[in-house]
């Protein structure tokens, strides 16, 4: 169950609820930069949105794939199906090195074949001591801009003009950092930056005046700060899971795990969850010290949401694979000892239609903020109101749409025992692997 977590985390990428914070009243900025900022967030969120998951994703496939056995032995034959049911519960254990990454922003270096998609242009050579840097036509202004700003990004980074944060906490972290654009640093880039090989002088000095105008107004009115997701705090993950088996049939076993669609309240959705596994005895078919199983798991879950002032929504299907081969050791009326080597394959596949961030929307004046106090220090503090058109605030009011698609894999050893009391067995077991799991849970047989 705790994919609701990764499904949630991504929302909360582009969805931030009702703010507070220091800084000035914005006024309405054009098309162009508010196109630029779509763009760019759209990509900035690509960049980081993995790097971000992946380690809860790792978390999950651990988790969610905990508690599938406590016995090996699967008999050969019965007289009549036995039945159990269970309900396993599973904690895991965050490590430090898993909180934080990484992070990226959009960001290219000049190459004038990629730039001759966006601008139609030609280098008059018939005066070696003074080429001319000729433009015919322009197919896309947004396309160019966006480029351009992308190039500018990329010279503000070597020369630390732009604030990167060297690392940025994951959703399993604890933090919240920003991406500092400066306006003054873009300012100065756009105008000494890049120099166009051949005639030696700033693409923005050839440019037309028209155009030169257009990246002057967009890129002086871009936000100058792009917030980075901040992380949950989440040292452990805690997950519930009941579980039905069948058997048993030439030494094989069914298991089923489902959840139907329920309503988990406007954090998380509309949430179903499912499995379906098989286990086979393989020590039925020779002499063994020891009983001997491998089993396959397959589990799915779906969920659809719209989260936040911005109500974005999100489809996504998680489906896991898992692979134990078991062992185990049986001591009547004492307790049963079992093991098992678990290879775990995982895929998230999300579909997003988000609207930019509150903070994004309110540095580019769709958002309208009040100032509601002062900080100690005699700052101001505003808040930012929901959309209201009706006053010239209509907020994000188109669309965008990402697919992402998380992959992961993972091995693990895994040791327990049992002990049963009748027709109830208790059961504890530990996993060792890159996430670590504490496994317990209660099962009854008829």
């Amino acid at each position: 169950m705790k994919n609701i977590k990764v499904i949630t985390a991504i929302i909360l990428f582009f969805c931030a609820s009702i703010s507070m914070f220091s800084q000035a009243v914005y006024q309405r900025a054009s098309d162009y930069t508010i196109n630029l900022a779509r763009a760019f967030g759209r990509e900035l969120f690509e960049m980081n949105g993995v790097p971000y998951l992946q380690p809860l994703v790792e978390t999950i496939n651990s988790t969610s794939n905990s508690g599938f056995f406590n016995r090996a032995y699967v008999p050969k034959t019965v007289e009549k199906p036995y039945f159990r049911v269970a309900l396993k519960g599973m904690l895991g254990f965050v490590r430090d090195d898993m909180k934080n990454y990484e992070p990226n922003m959009p960001n290219e270096s000049l190459n004038l074949d990629k730039l001759s998609k966006y601008i139609n242009y030609s280098i008059d050579l018939s005066n070696p001591l003074s080429p001319k840097f000729i433009v015919t036509g322009i197919p896309d202004t947004a396309a160019l801009i966006l480029y351009a700003f992308k190039i500018y990004a990329h010279r503000g980074l070597e020369t630390d003009l732009i604030k990167l944060p060297k690392s940025a906490p994951t959703i399993l972290g604890y933090d919240e950092k920003d991406i500092y654009i400066p306006r003054y640093a873009i300012d100065s880039l756009v105008k000494n930056y890049p120099v166009i090989p051949i005639i030696n002088k700033p693409l923005f000095d050839v440019l037309p005046d028209s155009l030169r105008a257009t990246i002057l107004m967009a890129v002086g009115q871009f936000p100058e700060y792009f917030s980075l997701p901040k992380g949950g705090n989440i040292n452990s993950i805690i997950a519930g899971v009941p579980q039905f088996e069948i058997g048993s049939l030439y030494g094989t076993e069914l298991l089923l795990r489902f959840i139907p669609p329920v309503y988990m309240g406007e954090n998380i959705g509309n949430f179903a969850f499912w499995g379906l596994g098989l286990k086979h005895s393989l020590s039925q078919y020779f002499e063994s010290p020891i009983d001997i199983a491998f089993q396959t798991v397959y589990q799915g879950t779906y969920l659809k949401n719209s989260v936040g002032v911005t109500n974005s929504e999100l489809k996504a299907l998680a489906t896991i694979w898992d692979f134990n081969l078991e062992f185990g050791k049986r001591f009547e009326n004492v307790l049963d000892f079992y093991a098992g080597f678990s290879y775990e394959l995982l895929s998230i596949k999300s579909d997003f239609t988000y609207f930019l961030p509150i903070e994004t929307q309110a540095q580019l004046g769709l958002l309208e903020m009040i100032k509601i106090g002062e900080t100690p220090n005699g700052q101001p503090i505003y808040r930012i109101l929901p959309p209201d058109a009706s006053r010239g605030f209509p907020g994000d009011t188109e669309s965008q749409k990402t697919n992402v698609n998380i992959n992961d894999e993972n091995f693990k050893f895994i040791f327990g025992v049992s002990r049963s009391f009748g027709p109830f067995t208790i059961f504890l077991d530990y996993s060792l692997s890159k996430f670590n799991i504490l496994s317990a849970g209660l099962e009854f047989t008829f």
